[in-house]
């Protein structure tokens, strides 16, 4: 019989990782909020004619791209909590829905290594493949 969920003893590891993972998205959030600080910004008055705006522009809204991308991750990071919290931690959601249609040889669980690399994961690798070629 497939193994259906993992240890808590596994799920101490991966909250681990999480919470490991959420203090580094926040150090980068932080680093990026310093680097935006105006100090000379096109936002200014105060600032020299010869200043290239459209460069200061376009490092204005990289970071804001950034940030929001950190943001969504950091949202989806404690979502992972949650699920940890919830039970449902590690347990792919298609196999969840259809069980039918997981290959996963780690089906229903997602493989730890995945989750080690990408903690706010809701699919194996299988599903998620089959799910970007519209095979599910």
């Amino acid at each position: 019989m497939a193994k259906t969920a993992y240890t808590k003893t596994e799920l101490k590891k991966f909250e681990q990782n999480i919470l490991d993972k959420i203090d580094e998205v926040n150090k980068s959030i932080e680093g990026v909020r310093s680097s935006t600080r105006p100090t000379n910004s096109v936002f200014l008055e105060d600032r020299s004619e010869d200043f290239n705006e459209g460069t200061e522009a376009h490092e204005v809204e990289k970071n804001f791209l950034l940030m929001s991308r950190e943001s969504d991750y950091l949202i989806n990071l404690k979502k992972a909590l949650q699920r940890i919290k919830d039970g449902t931690y590690g347990i792919c959601e298609i196999s969840q829905k259809s069980p039918e249609k997981c290959e996963s040889p780690d089906c229903p669980l997602i493989s730890k290594e995945r989750l080690m690399e990408v903690p706010n994961a809701t699919k194996g690798v299988f599903c998620k493949e089959k799910k970007k070629l519209n095979l599910l």
